[in-house]
């Protein structure tokens, strides 16, 4: 298959599958053009929903008022796709939430831009129908969380420990079954959680990645980090990556960096090989992820850092 094809097939599945849009349903996208990936995802996504009623829009070609026009017109229930080089907002919020306020199934690509021609391919293949696996894998990751209270991370010679109970996991998989209203991001493809007793976290650990001030991801020679009652205090990584442990002790009134969400990625077609560099979506590569600083609204205490 083509890119072009292979592509086609696997957002007429997010809809088909994912979304399990109705023959009734209306669709609206919403897209711009100014990136590859946004220019392939529109026309793969102007195919699908032909058979739709449906309506097409570039963001950067319609006025303000004529996009909340066409928002607060829409049908109920509609799906609304988002295609961004960047990230629309006619609020000061992103227009994902907006439309989800309003009731919306949303099926959103962002910060499209930052990924490059060359990762075009990952973010394709990385956009293939999933679900069943993810489901599968986050319910057991979910029970061993649940029934234990350690983890060891083993990389290299280096060992993490982490000696706590868990947050509730929280799921990314597609599988939307018990909800009124679908949302997301994509790709998808994760699970993360949170140990309880922030400071039960001690040992080191190998990173190959994380993301720079201009939050694009950096994709290092992978170096070690030590973990010391759940604070981040040494790494052999490159200047990039303490320039960001600076901007985080400043934020910190304890001037520490807390090691925060403990995330696993499931999407198996990213990963130490199969980059993007759009770090959100990277997130989802198969591997394990954790967040710096302590300001993370998930679980009550913005994450400022991932690191891979």
């Amino acid at each position: 298959m083509t890119p072009e094809s292979l592509l086609l097939q696997h957002v007429t599945d997010i809809l088909h599958h994912n979304y399990h849009v109705r023959a009734n349903q209306y669709v609206l996208l919403v897209y711009d053009l100014n990136s590859s990936l946004s220019c392939l995802l529109t026309t793969a996504y102007q195919t699908a929903i032909a058979s739709f009623s449906h309506a097409s829009i570039n963001f950067n070609e319609t006025a303000e008022l004529e996009l909340l026009d066409t928002f607060s017109k829409l049908p109920e229930h509609s799906v609304v796709i988002l295609v961004q080089s960047l990230s629309f907002r006619v609020t000061k919020y992103r227009l994902r939430a907006d439309l989800f306020r309003l009731g919306h199934q949303v099926i959103e690509h962002a910060r499209l831009s930052y990924n490059k021609d060359e990762e075009i391919e990952n973010y394709i293949n990385s956009l293939k129908y999933d679900t069943p696996y993810y489901v599968k894998t986050c319910d057991a990751i979910e029970q061993l969380l649940m029934t234990h209270s350690q983890i060891k991370i083993e990389s290299a010679e280096n060992v993490l420990t982490i000696n706590s109970p868990f947050e509730k996991a929280i799921k990314n998989t597609g599988d939307f079954t018990g909800n009124p209203t679908a949302s997301s991001g994509f790709p998808i493809g994760e699970v993360f959680t949170e140990a309880k007793q922030l400071n039960a976290m001690n040992g080191t650990l190998v990173v190959f990645g994380f993301p720079t001030v201009g939050h694009l991801t950096h994709f290092a020679q992978p170096f070690t980090v030590t973990i010391k009652d759940g604070c981040l205090v040494s790494h052999t990584g490159p200047d990039e990556f303490e320039k960001i442990l600076q901007l985080i002790r400043a934020e910190e009134h304890m001037g520490a960096v807390q090691v925060r969400e403990i995330g696993f990625g499931l999407n198996q077609a990213l990963g130490f090989n199969h980059h993007i560099t759009e770090p959100t979506s990277f997130e989802r590569f198969c591997g394990m992820h954790f967040s710096l600083g302590l300001k993370h609204t998930m679980y009550l205490k913005g994450c400022l850092l991932e690191m891979f």
